[in-house]
């Protein structure tokens, strides 16, 4: 070896050289002459192995086990067969949407909801084994891995214990911890922490370890390391980091205040927390996305509060430092570590997810009103005038056919700057006679009231003018002077184009149209100098100054400049709205309010632009929400979900988390719906089961290269979609105009020899579906028939014969149409019309948590609350309601200053009864029921003489049953039979069979109208229950050998023992008689 080279490492061994290095020919001299310039060298790096871990690393069995299988099946109740069919059906790439469809004989009929539940476990599963082989792995490259540790990981539950079991071996930050591990004090912490005998003599190891070079001056140097790298292992410690996880959960306060600088007026809206305080287990997740935002907002100051006192004694526990060698030196590092290690990181934690389940419930109450908003019913083969509110902007109008094509748009200016209602209502009128429209959807956007009044008011003239037809009288209209002002009221898209000019008064898409006084109508030929408005402006002076001169001739107006520089070209008129020829507006004229949220957001996206790119944004809008009502759930899918706002907070959660969510519903809605392979967009057709984006595209691009599909076969010819792609969606994808008349049901491709033999088998075949008396005769064949024989003679699957039973007496079925359909109005309600007790009809437009919101035809919404919602007990306002969903309501409030509409869907005369005042819940003091509770009177003293006594200064009359309200009556429950009760209450479970209940007898005071007889006194109160006593510990447990596993038993250890109590003296015995007793 040359001795310059370098010297390899010992721990490196040297490379013998190879087989084809010794047998090589050799190589002649690779340097070039002196002369000649040298070439340029370039040395590639060998590659170099990856570096093997120091440990074996354990391998972990792969995800579901048998045993979680199990779990999940008990979790769920149902077979353990179901969930391993289920796991194998998606192992093998199904949809869920098809499994749930088309694999009900494996999985034994699961809904799509219980399908995704298991979807989401296994996942869950998965990830949790995922996650430990990687934690396994990276300890065992550290070298740290034992057989205690290594069973532990493989025996976490939750990701939460393996993150705690792998805290200790995470690379950490720097800190005074990891400064101190630097300077060489890890070992000796270590050894105090483990109770190694070598440290027992702490301060002569102290004093061994100062070492200046390493700025450990003194032994308080070292100490201050030591206790550092202490409460670093305290920290870590999996024992100590789960109770107190525990003990925050169950008696943890989450507290929010103002901030002090908080300026005045600021942040009233979260006001109700500005001292505020709940339990960490019951704070609704509505509050914790609010204090967050208030967080957010520096607003409220947040933290968790608890008994910190408690937590130190949990932690000296489960830390066994009772017969530690330096007990105080821990406790002292305990404190430390807990104050500024293990609360704050435990409070983050518990916060996190507070949040994270927080947002999980805004998605899910995002997710559930979307089903809602995309599952509503379509209106078909009605043509729609769509408008879209504005003020300052003008409302667009655009006429939609019976499929949603437009065939004309326009602009209105009924409010606003411009405002001119009458040539606006005229427009509206033009566009509903020419079309013979019967419906108009209004856009809730911002003018949406407004707009709702001038088409209730066009619809009322409208309906006047036909019951009460007047003759028409045609008479020259008089010529007036034209207006000196702008007074734009009408945009066309049908205008001629025309040059731009300086100040256009009235604007169309292409041109400024003018409005001629003289005869009251729009005209786009040129105007005559003698009736004209001429715009001069001066191009040279500053801004124009504008006068209007009389001198000019009598019909006409002139407006000039002080300079008068040039002139402008004549500016062309509007179109003319012409009535006259127009058959009558249909008698069933009526408009409906759709929700417009997100119109914006897809008129600029690139869907829209591709669909409408001679348009512009405000009509791309204006068309979606006419489309919103022919179609909701073709028009929705267009837009990105998290933009129809129809939730909770949707705002404060995660927009890919929310997007990822939403799209599963979306595609469970369009595959619970069906898609009309020959008329749906990419949009649509990409949420079908076992499709995408690029494939819908190359469906669309097959469809208009070779023209409609007339069969579900055809999509085996385009590029991309294979057997199992065609196999996932044939089912989902219909087509009314097949020759194969089955292609329009939910049979899918595969059953279709079963559903042609059941045909068969009554006589009938697929042509018959077409055929209105044979598809009324094959209803009541199948009525007669039994699916269960059919499968069985058929050797096929129950469920299979059951589904296709369905689709062949309803082909062709929409699931939406089973809905109710939206409220068509004819007039507008206003706040003040609204009286408590008044019945109206409306429709929910938000379900939050505490209730829902409902247009009731006002600007303002009024809402439900969950407790006005039935005269029962609901849990959530989702077992009621749903976005979409048509009620009948009752008004309770109005509050005109606040705006505030109070609303109940209980019906009058079927509130739930309250206890009546003064019985003491006695019996037969009331109809309907005993009250709610089978708590016996409490002594209340003679209520009547309460009320009748003033109350004492401004202290409030006293409530015995602190602040709850009263609590309702049980008789009015649906099914509730009420039943006479004994002296000592309800009996629990019911009457006994056979029991007949004692008929009660009038008194005849009662019957006379005289006072009643004053109520029995009530019962004594009952003694309080026996403090509940402590367990027992065993020696192993008083010693701290043995863990404690119940907060009964800790407090049993920390209780002080009790002084023997000295042993009584013996009773003296009595004489024993002389004779025995009788027997």
């Amino acid at each position: 070896m040359n001795p310059s080279d370098p010297t390899p490492s010992p721990d490196t061994p040297e490379t013998p050289p190879t087989a084809a290095t010794a047998d090589a020919p050799p190589v002649a001299d690779p340097t070039p002459p002196t002369d000649a310039p040298a070439p340029e060298v370039v040395v590639e790096a060998a590659p170099t192995a990856p570096a093997m871990p120091s440990q074996p690393v354990p391998v972990v069995p792969p995800a579901p086990q048998p045993h979680d299988l199990s779990r999940i099946a008990q979790d769920l109740q149902i077979r353990k067969q179901q969930v391993e069919a289920v796991v194998g059906l998606l192992d093998e790439d199904n949809t869920v949407p098809f499994i749930t469809r088309y694999r009900k004989e494996r999985t034994g009929g699961l809904n799509e909801d219980m399908i995704r539940r298991i979807q989401d476990r296994v996942h869950s599963l998965r990830s949790l084994a995922d996650r430990k082989q990687t934690i396994l792995k990276s300890i065992a490259y550290q070298g740290r891995l034992t057989d205690g540790l290594v069973e532990a990981v493989l025996a976490a539950e939750t990701p939460k214990r393996l993150e705690d079991l792998y805290l200790p071996y995470k690379p950490k930050k720097k800190s005074k911890a990891t400064e101190a591990r630097e300077k060489g004090l890890g070992p000796v912490s270590e050894a105090i922490f483990f109770r190694d005998p070598a440290v027992n003599d702490l301060d002569a190891v102290v004093a061994g370890l100062v070492d200046p070079d390493k700025w450990l001056l003194n032994a308080d140097d070292v100490m201050s390391g030591i206790r550092d790298i202490l409460a670093d292992i305290v920290a870590d410690q999996a024992d100590v980091r789960g109770p107190l996880r525990n003990f925050i959960w169950d008696v943890g306060q989450i507290a929010a205040t103002k901030i002090e600088t908080l300026p005045e007026g600021k942040g009233k809206e979260f006001e109700p927390y500005f001292a505020f305080k709940e339990l960490v287990r019951d704070i609704p997740p509505h509050r914790v996305l609010a204090i967050n935002r208030g967080e957010k907002a520096n607003v409220l100051r947040v933290h968790l509060d608890i008994n910190r006192d408690t937590a130190r004694e949990i932690a000296a526990y489960h830390l066994n430092v009772a017969d530690h060698p330096h007990r105080d030196l821990i406790l002292t590092v305990m404190v430390d570590a807990l104050d500024r290690l293990v609360l704050p990181s435990l409070e983050r934690e518990v916060r996190r997810e507070l949040t994270e389940r927080a947002q999980d419930h805004a998605v899910l109450v995002f997710a559930k009103n979307l089903r809602s908003l995309l599952l509503q019913p379509p209106l078909r083969g009605k043509r729609v005038l769509a408008v879209d509110p504005g003020i300052r902007t003008g409302c667009k109008l655009a006429v939609l056919d019976e499929t949603g094509k437009l065939l004309e748009d326009a602009v209105v200016y009924p409010h606003g700057q411009k405002k001119n209602q009458a040539e606006a209502r005229r427009k509206l009128e033009q566009l509903v006679r020419k079309y013979e429209l019967s419906v108009v959807a209004i856009g809730n956007g911002t003018g949406c009231r407004e707009t709702e009044q001038l088409v209730a008011d066009l619809i009322a003239d409208l309906e006047n003018r036909r019951l009460n037809p007047t003759p028409t009288m045609v008479a020259p209209a008089p010529a007036e002077p034209a207006p000196t002002g702008p007074a734009a009221v009408v945009e066309s898209h049908t205008a001629a184009p025309a040059p731009a000019s300086a100040e256009a008064v009235v604007q169309t898409h292409t041109h400024t149209p003018t409005h001629s006084e003289s005869s009251g109508t729009f005209t786009s030929d040129p105007i005559p100098t003698t009736s004209s408005l001429t715009l001069t402006t001066d191009v040279l002076s500053g801004p124009a100054t504008v006068e209007t001169t009389g001198a000019a001739a009598p019909d006409a107006a002139t407006v000039t400049t002080a300079e008068v520089a040039a002139a402008a070209p004549p500016v062309p008129k509007a179109p003319e709205i012409i009535l006259d020829g127009l058959p009558e507006a249909p008698a069933d004229l009526a408009y409906v309010i759709v929700i417009e949220a997100g119109a914006s957001d897809y008129s600029a996206s690139p869907v829209a632009r591709e669909e409408f790119p001679n348009l512009d944004a405000t009509t791309r809008g204006t068309i979606s929400i006419g489309r919103r009502l022919q179609d909701p759930l073709a028009e929705l899918v267009k837009i990105d979900p998290q933009h129809i706002g129809v939730g909770l907070y949707q705002h404060d959660v995660k927009p890919k988390h929310l997007k990822e969510s939403l799209e599963g519903v979306i595609g469970s809605c369009v595959n619970a719906v069906g898609v009309d392979l020959n008329t749906a967009s990419v949009p649509l057709l990409r949420h079908v089961s076992g499709m995408n984006q690029l494939v819908a595209r190359g469906v669309i691009e097959h469809r208009e290269r070779h023209g409609a599909f007339t069969s579900r076969e055809q999509l085996l010819q385009v590029a991309g979609l294979g057997d199992k792609r065609f196999t996932q969606a044939a089912g989902f994808l219909k087509l009314n105009d097949s020759p194969e008349p089955l292609d329009a049901t939910w049979i899918h491709p595969e059953s279709y020899p079963l559903a042609r033999q059941i045909l068969t088998e009554l006589g009938l075949t697929p042509a018959d579906l077409k055929d209105k008396a044979k598809l009324d005769e094959l209803r009541g064949k199948l009525n007669d028939l039994n699916p269960a024989e059919v499968a069985a003679r058929l050797n096929a699957g129950e469920p299979t014969v059951r589904d296709i039973f369905d689709a062949l007496a309803r082909p062709g079925r929409d699931p939406r149409e089973d809905l109710p359909p939206p409220i068509f109005k004819t007039g507008v309600l206003k706040l003040e019309d609204i009286t408590p007790g008044m019945e109206l009809k409306g429709t929910v437009l938000n379900v939050v948590p505490f209730g829902a919101f409902v247009d009731i035809g006002l600007k303002e919404s009024g809402l439900v609350h969950i407790s006005q919602m039935a005269n029962r007990y609901i849990k959530s306002p989702y077992d009621v309601v749903a976005v979409g969903d048509v009620v009948t309501v009752w008004v309770i409030e109005v509050k005109p200053g606040e705006k505030k509409i109070s609303l109940t869907m209980i019906a009058p005369g079927q509130e739930r009864r309250m206890p009546p005042p003064g019985g003491g819940g006695g019996r037969g003091n009331f109809q309907g029921g005993p009250p709610r509770g089978d708590r016996p009177p409490q002594q209340q003293g003679d209520r009547q003489g309460e009320r009748e006594r003033p109350p004492q200064g401004d202290r409030p009359p006293h409530n015995p049953r602190g602040d709850r309200p009263p609590q309702p009556p049980r008789g009015d429950r649906p099914g509730f039979t009420p039943r006479p009760q004994g002296p000592g209450g309800p009996r629990p479970g019911g009457p006994r069979p056979g029991f007949q209940p004692r008929p009660q007898q009038q008194s005849a005071g009662d019957a006379q109208g005289e006072a009643p007889k004053p109520a029995a006194p009530p019962p004594p109160p009952r003694k309080p229950m026996p403090p509940k006593p402590l367990p027992k510990l065993t020696t192993a447990k008083k010693s701290g050998k043995a863990p404690l596993n119940t907060f009964g038993e800790l407090a049993a250890f920390f209780k002080p023992e009790e002084a023997p109590k000295p042993p009584e003296p013996p009773a003296a015995e009595e004489p024993k008689p002389d004779t025995p007793p009788a027997s």
